[in-house]
């Protein structure tokens, strides 16, 4: 079952929202690594994935207003590219 346009861009924004308060927050430390764990940005209600990224990539993606951060692998969405794609992350925007 497809859910309504309305429900996938609600749970998209949603996402969008926990992760730009989380990137926000004084008190967040990245890993040893430099990376931040975020929530997958995708339209999938039951995805329950995560990707790790450097803080400042994060607000770079916000920045730039239609790309999302997904889990490499299990999207693939016609209206979207993939513009960068490193280990288990991939960054698309809309094309």
């Amino acid at each position: 079952s497809s859910s309504a346009p309305e429900d996938v861009a609600a749970h998209r924004d949603a996402r969008r929202r926990a992760n730009k308060e989380k990137a926000t927050n004084a008190d967040l430390s990245p890993d040893p690594q430099g990376l931040v764990e975020f929530v997958c940005e995708c339209t999938r209600a039951d995805c329950d994935r995560s990707v790790r990224v450097p803080l400042y990539v994060y607000r770079r993606i916000v920045d730039a207003g239609d790309q999302y951060l997904l889990q490499r692998g299990h999207h693939a969405f016609a209206s979207y590219r993939t513009i960068v794609t490193s280990g288990l992350m991939s960054i698309e925007e809309r094309s």
